[in-house]
């Protein structure tokens, strides 16, 4: 299908019209479970807007496709700051939802047995849709995170950090090599890629972003440690607009797919680098191979994780 088939199955699909938050690149709160060192804050969970999955699915694929599509001039309309500042908090966003499924697959699966071959396909559909956040976020062009983004963090807590992230704990010794990604199966073979590609992804982008490779908190190892807690919890969870509470199955596909549509409209109005990416010499990590294969199909991978999120949805006690 192209050209004014293509235009027709847009109007009649929505697919270039912006649903999230109360105006394009606006933000929408993320209702998630307790987790790590998070506890809940209320004994009822917060109201999350639906979506219709099949529809949705429909969308990201469409949007990944790259075909040519009339957005309305409100989605192209935008300053940087308010651009990377939605893809900072959505992305972010994004990602702890993709570390809370896979942490459930990790958990289903237990510490003696291997996940079956669809769900080691989910697990490796999420490891690359944490890559494509990872490039998503750090997307911004130096000065920007530089101006922007780094001082909020700073004013926020002075040794802000990612080790606080509550909902990374199930999945971190995975990203660290450990548990399903050293399995001997082909299945293991393909995660351990996805899990290296990742971990070369995150180092290419603090090389280019982090002045000296030193974090907030590296900067601020002078004085008293800060170590996760469940004050730091709450700062990291406040900071992207994130409450705790009891979240089913449903709330959780419905967030999710909602951000990744967002995120999808976004990359295909404005690219994945709308400003270039400056500063210089890209880090050798972000040169190879793997990494321009994952910037090249961002869209694809949304629409991955988007079906993997749908397919047969795990039981929530």
């Amino acid at each position: 299908m192209s050209g004014s088939g293509d235009s027709l199955l847009a109007e009649q699909t929505g697919i270039g019209d912006w649903d999230f938050g109360d105006f394009p690149y606006g933000l929408e709160p993320l209702a998630m479970p307790a987790a790590g060192h998070s506890r809940a804050t209320g004994a009822t969970p917060p109201a999350t807007l639906s979506c219709d999955r099949d529809l949705t699915l429909l969308q990201l694929r469409f949007l990944a496709d790259g075909r040519p599509l009339d957005l309305p001039e409100s989605t192209q309309e935008r300053s940087a700051d308010q651009l990377f500042w939605f893809r900072w908090i959505t992305g972010h966003q994004v990602t702890f939802l993709i570390w809370h499924l896979m942490g459930r697959l990790i958990e289903q699966a237990g510490p003696q047995q291997e996940p079956e071959p669809a769900a080691f396909a989910r697990l490796e559909a999420y490891a690359y849709g944490y890559c494509a956040m990872l490039l998503y976020t750090g997307s911004c062009p130096l000065d920007l995170y530089q101006d922007l983004i780094r001082p909020r963090m700073f004013l926020q807590h002075r040794s802000f950090s990612g080790a606080w992230a509550s909902d990374y704990a199930p999945v971190r010794g995975l990203f660290r090599g450990r548990g399903l990604a050293r399995g001997s199966t082909p299945q293991a073979a393909r995660l351990a890629r996805a899990v290296e590609t990742n971990k070369v992804i995150h180092d290419g982008i603090a090389a280019r972003l982090v002045p000296g490779g030193k974090s907030l908190l590296q900067q601020a190892m002078l004085g008293p440690a800060v170590r996760p807690s469940e004050r730091t919890a709450l700062l990291y969870d406040n900071f992207f607009m994130t409450l705790r509470a009891p979240v089913d199955e449903d709330a959780i596909t419905s967030q999710l797919l909602r951000r990744l549509r967002a995120v999808a409209l976004d990359v295909a109005a404005n690219g994945l680098y709308p400003l270039g990416l400056g500063g210089g010499e890209l880090p050798e990590e972000l040169r190879r191979a793997e990494v321009t294969a994952c910037e090249e199909r961002v869209g694809l991978t949304l629409h991955e994780v988007g079906a993997a999120c749908v397919a047969d949805p795990l039981p929530y006690p």
